[in-house]
């Protein structure tokens, strides 16, 4: 089924303040939460549709993080994200009112999406490239993947491609990463790819979007695999375009390098928990999706000179 909108009313909502908001638009505030169904993953979302007279908001469960990063970081920069209405403290939690953008994810990718994924993608990164603010967000990445590097202190080869990535992360351009750029993260709306859920956003090294983007899906559904579909092809024209779109990069194999590091933490963060955990068998790990991949992977790494 994929994502759906499901009606529900304003319990637990700040109503008061989205009808003084959005008081302007006439009639009444109709309520629907975004849902998720695609195979074994269901989820609901604390993220809601909100229409009021003929216009249509998302008011999304944030935090001052997030909503502090769409208010300085995207706001009025004309990028290729939801527009920014406000926020509001209700009941202790913060809520964040955006524009509603119609259209399908990412998750059947084709080339059309590959492309507008790289222009919306580096339009950002080149406005922010080597940005010298200091949001925090970097330090908190720094800390959670030394912490995750100890999941590997059974695994040498993975280990030894894991410290490159680490000590790559300290030297990599930083720019605005989206921090969680999966394909259900980008909507394609009039041919344009709309970035959204900031999230984990904030000023970090380059390649982690671009990774995250491309290395979780598969030309057929694999166990243990995310629901996404994209083919190497696909892969390739988003890298091409996004390296061909970028004002300043580094070399090309350079730039491949820091994709290779960021897509090996990818496969570590979902290996992460399972070889954490006692009770996960050897042969359930090794069978899995994200452990074949991340061992090739580190095998290209711990033998390249770059």
């Amino acid at each position: 089924m994929g994502v759906y909108l499901e009606k529900t009313g304003g319990d637990n909502l700040p109503m008061d303040w989205l009808k003084e908001a959005l008081s302007e638009n006439g009639g009444p505030i109709e309520v629907e939460r975004f849902c998720d169904s695609t195979g074994e993953y269901q989820r609901k979302y604390n993220v809601y549709k909100i229409s009021a007279g003929e216009k249509a908001y998302v008011l999304k469960y944030s935090d001052k993080t997030e909503t502090a990063l769409y208010r300085d970081f995207l706001h009025g920069k004309d990028f290729v994200v939801p527009q920014y209405y406000g926020d509001t403290e209700y009941d202790g939690h913060v809520w964040l009112l955006m524009e509603y953008i119609d259209g399908p994810d990412l998750r059947m990718f084709d080339q059309e999406m590959a492309v507008a994924s790289a222009d919306t993608l580096a339009q950002i990164q080149n406005y922010y490239w080597d940005c010298e603010i200091q949001d925090g967000r970097f330090e908190r990445y720094w800390e959670r993947i030394n912490r995750r590097a100890e999941c590997l202190n059974k695994e040498p080869e993975l280990a030894a491609a894991y410290n490159r990535f680490l000590e790559r992360q300290k030297e990599c351009p930083r720019t605005l990463c989206n921090g969680d750029f999966l394909q259900f993260n980008g909507i394609m709306h009039e041919g344009r790819v709309y970035m959204i859920d900031w999230g984990f956003g904030g000023i970090m090294p380059y390649a982690l979007d671009i990774a995250r983007l491309i290395v979780h899906g598969s030309k057929i559904q694999e166990d243990g695999g995310f629901p996404f579909y994209m083919n190497d092809e696909l892969r390739k024209i988003f890298v091409h375009a996004q390296y061909e779109k970028l004002i300043q990069k580094p070399d090309w194999d350079r730039y491949i390098m820091d994709i290779k590091l960021a897509a090996l933490n990818e496969y570590v963060e979902f290996l992460e928990e399972d070889l954490n955990d006692p009770d996960v068998s050897r042969e359930e790990i090794e069978g899995g999706f994200y452990y074949k991949r991340a061992r090739g992977l580190a095998e290209v790494i711990n033998f390249c000179s770059l």
